[in-house]
């Protein structure tokens, strides 16, 4: 059974995930939602957070709520301006947690001209962890989830790396959203492949917290959307506390596999506790996985020290 609790969470922690003591770990969109409780997470099993942000207030709410293991580090993922500031700025981490995200957001660009799903969720932290892969010492995780799944079927849009302001499509706020969070599995594991093809110590972890009862897909910009989520999140009721403990095994546990992806076991990946999941084959996809790569460096103007 799920934990119903903080302490069965907290006692899941102690059984599962080891000792963070001595080990920084920075979380995109720490501020709130999943990033929050993903920071609790850690701070409780000894890591020290840094929590980045685009809200820097609401990140120092949260920092001090979990008190002196906790830091804010300004970072808007839709200024790639302001990201590479920011990833200047860090200082050396053990690992980095990609989970800042949009969400079933009407049609709007970043300040580099992307549209907002892929830029923020994929772009934004292709060029964050890049201009700071130097200082990161252990792992990289990329929280997706299962709506990647969606990607390509009948009657939903495939994914085209090359197109990232949508000049060739029709806009979907959903089509637009899976396609970032396929992004992102995709992502890492090129960037294991790479980590593995240069002799890295590094590793690249993706995971997936389910359906988290949060405010994430509550700007639609459209009544009735706002309401399907809200009534989704009531029927499913999983809680943040719940759906971060996937992130934190991803990026904690020993037992993680670099290349791993992990999330919920229960009601087709939705709720439970973490365990090994399965992609769909197109985040393996060898083809997408260089068309995506090259065009991320291409749209960034970023690429890796590998």
């Amino acid at each position: 059974m799920p934990p119903t609790s903080m302490h069965d969470a907290r006692r899941w922690i102690d059984e599962n995930i080891g000792d963070q003591s001595g080990r920084t770990i920075l979380i995109t969109g720490g501020n709130g939602g999943l990033g929050a409780a993903t920071a609790a997470h850690l701070a409780y099993a000894g890591a020290h957070v840094v929590l980045a942000c685009r809200r820097p207030d609401s990140g120092e709410r949260i920092a001090r709520q979990i008190g002196s293991a906790a830091e804010v580090l300004p970072l808007d993922l839709a200024d790639l301006s302001a990201v590479a500031r920011s990833a200047e700025a860090c200082d050396a981490v053990d690992a980095v947690v990609a989970l800042a995200g949009v969400c079933y957001a009407p049609w709007a660009l970043t300040t580099d001209g992307f549209e907002q799903h892929i830029g923020v969720n994929h772009l934004g932290h292709f060029a964050f962890v890049g201009q700071l892969l130097h200082r990161i010492r252990g792992r990289v995780v990329a929280v997706t989830s299962r709506a990647h799944e969606f990607c390509g079927r009948p009657g939903f849009g495939s994914y085209v790396p090359e197109d990232p302001s949508w000049r060739t499509r029709k806009y979907s706020a959903f089509d637009a959203y899976c396609q970032a969070k396929l992004a992102n599995l995709l992502f890492v594991n090129e960037l294991q492949r790479r980590f593995e093809a240069s002799g890295s110590t590094l590793s690249a972890v993706a995971a997936q917290p389910g359906w988290s009862d949060t405010d994430a897909g509550m700007h639609s910009g459209r009544w009735l959307g706002d309401v399907f989520w809200r009534a989704s999140c009531r029927l499913i009721r999983q809680s943040p506390t719940v759906g971060a403990l996937a992130i934190a095994y991803a990026v904690a546990s020993e037992k993680a596999e670099p290349g791993g992806y992990y999330g919920p076991r229960q009601l087709f990946g939705m709720r439970g506790l973490p365990g090994e999941n399965t992609a769909a084959t197109t985040a393996s996809d060898p083809d997408l996985l260089r068309r995506t790569w090259a065009a991320a460096e291409h749209q960034t103007g970023v690429t890796y020290a590998l």
